[in-house]
């Protein structure tokens, strides 16, 4: 059956389905994601996606139908660069009335704590069904699934707009880590470095995994069979935690660290890491040129155009000057909001034991010079004894309204982390 076939199928069962059929998985700032563990076989391997009642995230807009913008957004801006076989496609299922009520009900205590503060927005009126990436289906053993919320791959080291010198040297998430820090949102730094995860250099790779693994907070989950074990309700968690998480799995791996060299040499292989940077880049301008494109464009009483409906965008040169005609201007703002939903991405990995027949010490087939118009969707590849399976999630576009936010935040993260750096006060 075709997958599309096969959605539409799902589609029918889910009209079926009770809101006691879906178990939490997980939750970001504004999505909130569930499993299927119902009887009807239509639906097996399908997550369900939500809306939480969030403004700020949400850009000020209340929405009973937010999809479909998200939908024409990963069509026409995501896929051309990332490809289709790292973007799921979703369909859109229609909710009865008073199913995100007594959904809201059901999965309340399963949400961690300090995301209760964000209900499920019972005004919904639809919902995405989607495949499951933390699963892979048949064969034996457990699907072990690692989400990666990989941050900026890139610092901005030639951009000529950039006034805060820290920032053409020092990442940005290292230089973010500082102010959360300072700002009691934080109890541990991070040891991640997000550049060494984008460099494709095996042990550079390899760090970045043992990085996040030691210091996970949000930036890496574990999930077994769909349910997430790895790291705590806190983010916390340790190269011991996860050594005992990982003997826990029968028939999954020798060692943790066996583990982890699987992980780092499926993402050298694979052009995901690589596609990303790409839509990371589209920021050339980064904010200190695209904010006062912003202002100009909203002086003049224009408005942007929303990124699912304006043309695709492809990489460019990286422009000298600064844009000045309205046509420039709204294309750097454009480009910006476009590098803002990559640089706010995940990526997830998941893994299950390869029947015995195929499950050699083969190394991953080398797919980065696969050009993302010749891919098909979802691939499952066999690789170091395992099947595995990788995506890009979480590619909605970002509101515009965040353009002020970002110009504010992106300075008071560059002068404090510059601060601390002169008064050698690093932590």
């Amino acid at each position: 059956m075709s997958s599309s076939n096969s959605n539409l199928v799902a589609a029918m069962a889910f009209a079926q389905s009770s809101p006691t059929d879906w178990a939490y998985i997980a939750e970001g700032a504004l999505n909130l994601v569930l499993r299927y563990t119902g009887t009807a076989p239509e639906l097996e391997g399908y997550i369900l996606r939500v809306r939480k009642d969030n403004p700020e995230a949400a850009g000020g807009k209340a929405d009973p139908d937010p999809w479909a913008e998200s939908l024409r957004f990963a069509d026409k801006m995501i896929v051309p660069i990332i490809g289709r076989r790292y973007v799921q496609k979703a369909h859109q299922v229609p909710l009865a009335p008073g199913f995100m009520d007594e959904l809201a009900q059901v999965i309340e205590s399963s949400r961690p704590e300090k995301r209760r503060v964000h209900p499920l927005d019972t005004s919904l009126q639809t919902a995405l069904l989607m495949t499951d990436n933390t699963s892979l289906p048949g064969g034996a053993g457990p699907s072990v699934c690692f989400e990666l919320k990989l941050k900026w791959g890139f610092v901005p080291a030639t951009c000529p707009f950039v006034t805060h010198e820290v920032k053409k040297r020092v990442n940005r998430f290292v230089m973010h880590q500082q102010l959360k820090f300072a700002q009691g949102k934080l109890d541990t730094l991070s040891r991640y470095s997000p550049m060494d995860l984008f460099s494709y250099e095996p042990k550079r790779v390899r760090a970045a995994l043992d990085a996040l693994v030691a210091t996970p907070q949000n930036n890496f989950r574990m999930f077994v069979n769909g349910v997430m074990v790895y790291p705590d309700d806190h983010g916390h968690g340790s190269q011991e935690a996860f050594a005992s998480v990982v003997s826990q799995c029968p028939n999954l791996a020798s060692s943790a660290d066996s583990l982890l060299d699987s992980l780092a040499a499926i993402l050298v292989s694979e052009p995901l890491l690589d596609r990303i940077r790409t839509l990371q880049t589209f920021d050339d301008c980064d904010i200190e040129g695209a904010f006062p494109a912003y202002q100009a464009i909203v002086d003049r009483g224009e408005a942007v155009l929303p990124l699912a409906d304006g043309e695709t965008l492809l990489p460019r040169e990286a422009p000298t000057t600064a844009p000045s005609t309205p046509e420039e201007q709204h294309e750097t703002v454009r480009r910006f909001m476009l590098s803002c939903t990559a640089k706010d991405c995940s990526t997830m990995i998941v893994l299950k034991p390869a029947p015995v027949a195929v499950s050699t010490d083969n190394e991953a087939p080398d797919f980065r010079s696969l050009p993302p118009e010749l891919e098909g969707e979802r691939v499952v590849t066999a690789a170091h004894g395992f099947n595995y399976s990788i995506a890009a999630v979480d590619l909605d576009p970002k509101p515009l309204a965040k353009m002020p936010k970002y110009f504010k935040e992106d300075a008071k993260i560059a002068e404090h982390y510059a601060k601390l750096e002169a008064a050698g006060e690093l932590k």
